[in-house]
Parts: structure tokens; C-alpha cells; sequence
């Protein structure tokens, strides 16, 4: 297994995320409301509201740690990949902080006189328990909704690709654009944002949003849409003809006015075998 490549998009997503902090603190209540782990007998000697309240804020507490690393996530992944690698290392580092804070709040505030190290021990172990198996359950739910997505996209595209609609969002997630996959041309990186080119009745327009190829580059796993330049991306089903250029080839597009895009030595194989070209 390769720890460095990165982690599939739906992992890191916002809304994913959210949802699997919020049923995380819904496992993480139930478990131990059930269990009675981290010395919390203490709490059943009390009346049935106050200590189904006192494991709320208990839980609550808990999922505070959690969302600041998630959100220290986020902030890295605007300006880097989140590896398989790196993601495995917040998950063991979202265990071992929690565990320090149910250890804390046993010897502080149950007055459990057990030893720091049998404390954290145990903590870890059971904060491993309400953390890996909602994430788990929750990683294998959205795993099946992404190989859904997709074989409908296949689906869809078999039964008629010019009927399929790309999405462009910007850098916060927001939808600006669709456009017919038919219709695509290329995109051109501008700095912090991208040039999108397709045709309207047989005119290019032009279309920018604040977003770089580099993350629009994971929506298009799904479409004909391939890096062909570390300043351009290519709907190869619009490529008219590839020809010799003075470093290299470039792609032709199918649209009567649009200039030639260069080909890369770096992106050269791949897409001439996508075209088919040998």
C-alpha cells in the first residue's frame, strides 16, 4: 500500500467531515452510555437526567478536539495533499489527545487514583474504540456512495456522453458553472484562478473562476478532461489533431479560431495513448 497517495476527495470533504463528527458524537455517546468506560460509574449514582447530561458534555468536550483537528486539516489542504500517510497521523494523534482528556477529567474530576500511565492506557484503548469504529463504519458509507456516484456517471456517459454536464466549483466549494461535456474545450490556469473555454454555437467563450487545476484536477477522474501542461487541461474529446511543434506536439482543438495547446513531455504519453495515438 502507497501511504503517500492521496486520500480520496470525499474523505476530507466539508460535508462529509461534518457528518462524520456528528455521528462519531453519537457512537461516542451511546458507547458510553452503555459501557461505562474511563471510570464513569461514578455518574450512575446519580439521577437519570443529570448524568445523561453530564456523558453530553463530557461527549461534546471530546468532539471540541476533534473538530480542531479537522479544521487544522482543512487549513493544511489548501496548500497541500492530504496523503494516505498524513491522514492515518491526525486519526492517531485525534486518539492520543482525546485519551489525555478523558485521563484528565478521570483523576480531576472522578478523583480516579489509578497512575497517570494506567489513566492514559486505558483512555487511549477506549477513545481507539469510539473513534475507529464510527470512523470506519462511516469511511466505508462514503467510499459506497463515492463508486456509486461513479457508475452512474459511466452509466450515464454510455448512454449518451454529450449529455453529461462537467460541474465547476470555486476554491470554497461553491457551484459556478456546468457545462455539456460536449461543450468543453480546455482550461487554462491564470494564477489563483482558471480560465474555463467552451463552445457556444460555434464561438469560444470564456468562463474564469477562482480555483487552480490542481484541485479541479480530482473532478476530473470522472470526465474526458486530462492535464496535458502544468498550465492547461484538455477535453481529449474535442482534440481534433496533435502535431509536431518546435519543442514537442501540441493539441489541436476542434473549433474554428482556437489556437493550438501545448503538450508537455511530462503529460506526452498519456495522452497520446488516450488518443490512441502510438
Amino acid at each position: 500500500m502507497n501511504f503517500r497517495q492521496p486520500v480520496p476527495e470525499y474523505l476530507t470533504s466539508r460535508k462529509n467531515t461534518i457528518i462524520q463528527i456528528v455521528f462519531t458524537a453519537f457512537f461516542a455517546y451511546i458507547f458510553i452510555l452503555i459501557y461505562r468506560p474511563f471510570g464513569y460509574d461514578t455518574l450512575y449514582e446519580t439521577t437519570e437526567w443529570k448524568r445523561m447530561l453530564a456523558l453530553g458534555v463530557v461527549v461534546l468536550l471530546g468532539m471540541i478536539v476533534i473538530i480542531l483537528t479537522r479544521f487544522g486539516m482543512f487549513i493544511l489542504k489548501r496548500n497541500h495533499e492530504i496523503t494516505l500517510e498524513l491522514y492515518l497521523f491526525m486519526i492517531a494523534v485525534e486518539i492520543i489527545l482525546l485519551g489525555g482528556f478523558y485521563s484528565v477529567l478521570e483523576r480531576y474530576i472522578m478523583n480516579d487514583q489509578r497512575s497517570a500511565v494506567k489513566l492514559m492506557t486505558n483512555a487511549v484503548q477506549n477513545t481507539s474504540l469510539i473513534l475507529l469504529i464510527p470512523y470506519i463504519i462511516s469511511i466505508l458509507f462514503f467510499s459506497w456512495k463515492d463508486i456509486k456516484r461513479k457508475f452512474d456517471q459511466i452509466r450515464s456517459q454510455f448512454r449518451d456522453p454529450s449529455d453529461v454536464f462537467i460541474p465547476f466549483k470555486d476554491e470554497k466549494g461553491v457551484l459556478r458553472l456546468t457545462i455539456k461535456s460536449s461543450d468543453l474545450l480546455y482550461l487554462e490556469s491564470n494564477d489563483n484562478y482558471v480560465n474555463i473555454y467552451y463552445n457556444d454555437n460555434d464561438r469560444k467563450k470564456t468562463f474564469m473562476i477562482r480555483n487552480s487545476l490542481k484541485n479541479l484536477d480530482k473532478v476530473f477522474r470522472d470526465y474526458p478532461v486530462y492535464r496535458c501542461h502544468r498550465k492547461y487541461s484538455v477535453n481529449i474529446q474535442n482534440v481534433k489533431l496533435v502535431r509536431k511543434a518546435k519543442k514537442g506536439y501540441e493539441l489541436v482543438i476542434n473549433l474554428a479560431g482556437t489556437g493550438a495547446i501545448p503538450l508537455s513531455e511530462s503529460y506526452e504519453k498519456k495522452i497520446l495513448d488516450l488518443l490512441k495515438i502510438k
